[in-house]
């Protein structure tokens, strides 16, 4: 009964949140939206973030991402916009990175130490393309009707992680459609499953992994939006590969600008149905972001609630993250995070709580060009050496 109960608090709070705050997802990296008080519309294609940038951002890329052109010459040659006629438009994202992996050696019962800060004993080396993407925008009717395409190259072959049609200019404010397959806009949709995690198994126990709105958790359907004044909001009805019913997606967002002290306020809230015949699962998520002078601050809460023959699985999850990010020398952006759970979600290690930390820096070293440097450190269950490890990740990553 108390858990019952318990539930029914935290669903009704998140409810009163969504109706309150109406907020909604972010896109790949939030806290240049939050740092410029921007909607995720204004710098990418997809209306409700990630993939290919928008004419307008490549034009304003400098005052977005605070790029320095320190390799000699590269501010004095031209640069492509995306822009091949004004009916196609194209776009990539090349991401290359190494991962070490610190890691200590299972004992005779397979156990090892948890809650450390150091391991000196280096387990693997994952070396790799994480991403490989390829944008392409036809324009049959500019600013009303567009067909946007993303395409990975990356290892495992050829995925299409996007297509749709997209209608804007039909609906009032700043309403659009969108139908074939997307990104769930879903929270703070960051990149730290995929810089963190790479080979490993930790990209499914915290925020983006357990809520299946990683960058991998794309899904066919229909999503509507509305944009008037500083709020966005959507909804959608997805597939998903083991439900017997669509997925229902909704999420509101408002960027707030000139909000007194904080100068750019982020307020927003998300829900998620997947029903399936054998667990359903309910998920909300509430979440904020926040300048403070040249800090940029954001965070998020998700409830998780499985009805259903769970085989062990707890029938209730809470996910925290959060992140702070500062403006090095105005062009190298620093950040440091962390992200809990209070389990993994797996049968085989029930109620056990997890954590991983991580600093770094991602300095926009060109138009182009960002390098990202990070150390992250996790801990979790004896029983499961993959959840209590230590990175140290370098990643290039070429866009345009």
């Amino acid at each position: 009964m108390m858990e019952s109960a318990r539930w029914r608090l935290r669903e009704g709070l998140a409810t009163v949140s969504l109706l309150l705050v109406l907020a909604g997802g972010v896109g790949a990296e939030p806290y240049l939206a939050v740092r410029e008080g921007r909607k995720c519309s204004t710098c990418h294609v997809n209306m409700t973030g990630s993939g290919m940038r928008t004419l307008l951002a490549n034009a304003h890329l400098e005052e977005i991402t605070h790029y320095r052109d320190i390799l000699p010459k590269i501010g004095e040659l031209d640069a492509f916009d995306g822009q091949v006629t004004s009916f196609f438009a194209m776009g990539a994202d090349l991401r290359v990175g190494d991962s070490i992996v610190f890691q200590d050696k299972a004992d005779a019962e397979g156990m090892v130490a948890n809650n450390q800060v150091f391991r000196s004993r280096v387990d693997e080396n994952v070396l790799g393309v994480q991403q490989a993407a390829l944008y392409f925008l036809l324009k049959p009717v500019p600013d009303l009707l567009e067909i946007y395409l993303d395409e990975d190259f990356g290892p495992g072959g050829p995925t299409t992680r996007e297509v749709f049609a997209l209608l804007r200019g039909w609906l009032p404010w700043g309403g659009f459609v969108k139908g074939g397959q997307f990104y769930l806009d879903y929270g703070l949709r960051t990149e730290n499953d995929d810089l963190f995690s790479q080979g490993g198994s930790g990209d499914e126990i915290f925020v983006r992994g357990r809520t299946g709105t990683s960058f991998t958790g794309y899904a066919p359907g229909f999503e509507v939006g509305f944009q008037p004044g500083p709020l966005f909001v959507t909804t959608s009805i997805t597939g998903a590969s083991d439900a017997t019913d669509p997925r229902v997606t909704g999420n509101a967002y408002t960027m707030l600008r000139g909000v007194p002290v904080v100068d750019f306020l982020l307020t927003g809230a998300s829900f998620m149905w997947t029903p399936s015949d054998r667990i359903d699962q309910t998920q909300f998520a509430v979440y904020a972001g926040t300048t403070l002078g040249p800090f940029e601050v954001q965070g998020e809460i998700d409830f998780i609630h499985l009805n259903g023959d769970l085989g062990g699985l707890p029938s209730e999850s809470t996910l925290l993250y959060g992140e702070i990010n500062y403006l090095l020398l105005d062009w190298i952006n620093t950040k440091v995070f962390g992200e809990w759970s209070d389990n993994d979600g797996r049968p085989d290690s029930p109620n056990s709580a997890q954590n991983r930390f991580g600093f770094g820096i991602e300095p926009f070293i060109g138009r182009y060009l960002q390098p990202r440097l990070y150390y992250s450190i996790a801990n979790g269950p004896k029983n499961l050496p993959d959840s209590n490890q230590n990175r140290l990740v370098f990643e290039m990553h070429v866009f345009m």
